[in-house]
Order: structure tokens, then C-alpha cells, then sequence
């Protein structure tokens, strides 16, 4: 079984709300799933899960993440702290 991790990251590149995902809880087909339904791409040139999305719409699916499939959500580790989403 796979590592129910994912790591996140934000940012704003040519001013657009970009979210990612990585981790080994994506090798999961039904967390995949979930989260191919919710828009997300994947990008194998940033080997992550990627769409568009603001803050409060992104801790909705990271709390859906966490709560539903038991996934250790946690931030990419340089992520600035302006970015990281309280999830407590």
C-alpha cells in the first residue's frame, strides 16, 4: 500500500491561483480519482497534480483529502509562509 502522504504547493505564476499535489497517496486509484474529478492534471514535467484554484477552495479539497481518505496533508518543504494553509 502506498504512503497516504501529499504534499502541496501554491503560488501565483503570470498572476494565476496555481495549486499541486504530490505524494505517494496519488498512487492510490481512488484518491487519483477524486482528484482528476476535482480538475486536477497531472504535469510530468513537475511530477505533480496541478490546476487552478484560490485558498479557500483548495483547503476544502486538502480537508476532503485528509478527512475522507486519512492523507497526511503537508506543505511542500521551501513553501513560502504566506502560502501554507492552516488546517487545524
Amino acid at each position: 500500500m502506498p504512503s497516504m502522504k501529499i504534499s502541496y504547493s501554491r503560488g501565483f505564476p503570470y498572476g494565476a491561483p496555481q495549486v499541486r499535489l504530490r505524494g505517494g497517496a496519488l498512487k492510490c486509484d481512488v484518491v487519483k480519482s477524486w482528484v482528476r474529478d476535482r480538475g486536477f492534471r497531472w504535469n510530468g514535467q513537475a511530477h505533480a497534480y496541478e490546476t487552478y484554484m484560490y485558498g479557500e477552495e483548495f483547503r476544502e479539497v486538502l480537508e476532503y483529502l485528509r478527512d475522507t481518505f486519512g492523507c497526511a496533508i503537508v506543505p511542500k518543504s521551501d513553501l513560502d509562509a504566506n502560502y501554507i494553509i492552516d488546517l487545524n
